[in-house]
């Protein structure tokens, strides 16, 4: 009895934690052969790729500042391996992000001003970090070693960042004819990064309804059935239903993050920033251009 009188302050610091714990589902990494480093060094040449043929902001402007910062508190709590996460923006049009192996996370323009909370936004996020937590280009990588991993590295920026047909007319624009690379998603990943990202947001303090909301305001943008990031990112199907499910089952978190000043700011901020095309990210025209 005197032992159990010892741990009962204990115990009750747990049963009041229990409430808040997180309870989602749960994905291991898929298996591959790269290590760390190797995915690292891979994100590393393909960010440098992105850079070459696409409009990316400085890293010191308050939207890349603004990202970085909210990327920050989704990391601190992801899951697996402490990836060296990097945080950019895209001056592009499209509603549409990305993650590079090993950590690196761009985010278009356009997703941005679609945003209608940051919580929306931290979800769109959440989602790219999930797939880095996942290792799932990496093992899309394995797969299409035929193809060539530079190969494979130089249609990072034509196929994802602009997505779809764009992104098609743009790869063979630049000599790039084979298929849209390793980040082109199944729909099997797609829904792992959905289950994990909105556990991740949750985990972080976002209200996670956040994510199925922006969802919904791509299928409003293009169309009913179209709940996905462009072509590379395929609707899983029935994405809200599962979502909803999946965040009923968490147990209830007090002050859930929905907005916040700094996302006004950047509401406004970007609200009259020019976001580039696929037609004008293709034909060079942002390089003689500030967004």
């Amino acid at each position: 009895m005197k032992n159990l009188r010892k741990w009962l302050p204990v115990l009750a610091v747990l049963a009041a934690a229990a409430p808040y714990l997180h309870a989602s589902a749960e994905f291991t990494p898929c298996k591959n052969n790269f290590t760390p480093q190797q995915q690292i060094d891979l994100g590393n040449k393909a960010a440098a790729q992105v850079y070459k043929t696409t409009p990316v902001l400085p890293d010191s402007s308050p939207e890349t500042q603004y990202i970085r910062q909210l990327g920050n508190k989704l990391t601190a709590v992801a899951p697996g391996y402490k990836w060296p996460y990097n945080y950019h923006v895209a001056a592009v049009a499209e509603i549409n992000a990305f993650a590079l192996p090993g950590g690196s996370v761009f985010v278009n323009l356009g997703a941005i001003q679609a945003a209608q909370s940051e919580a929306q936004l931290a979800g769109v996020m959440a989602h790219e970090i999930s797939h880095v937590v996942l290792q799932h280009s990496v093992c899309n990588l394995e797969k299409q070693q035929k193809i060539g991993l530079l190969s494979g590295l130089g249609q990072i920026a034509a196929g994802v960042v602009l997505g779809g047909a764009a992104g098609a007319a743009a790869q063979e624009g630049i000599g790039l004819t084979t298929g849209l690379g390793f980040l082109k998603m199944s729909r099997g990943a797609e829904k792992q990064a959905d289950l994990e990202g909105v556990g991740l947001e949750y985990d972080a303090g976002f209200d996670p309804h956040g994510m199925p909301q922006f969802f919904q305001i791509i299928e409003a943008r293009y169309g009913s059935g179209s709940s996905q990031f462009l072509s590379d990112h395929p609707n899983p199907g029935n994405r809200t239903e599962y979502l909803d499910k999946e965040i009923s089952s968490y147990p209830p978190k007090p002050n859930l993050t929905t907005s916040s000043p700094a996302f006004d700011r950047i509401k406004q901020q970007v609200a009259g920033m020019h976001a580039y095309t696929a037609k004008e990210v293709s034909s060079g025209i942002w390089r003689t251009q500030r967004p």
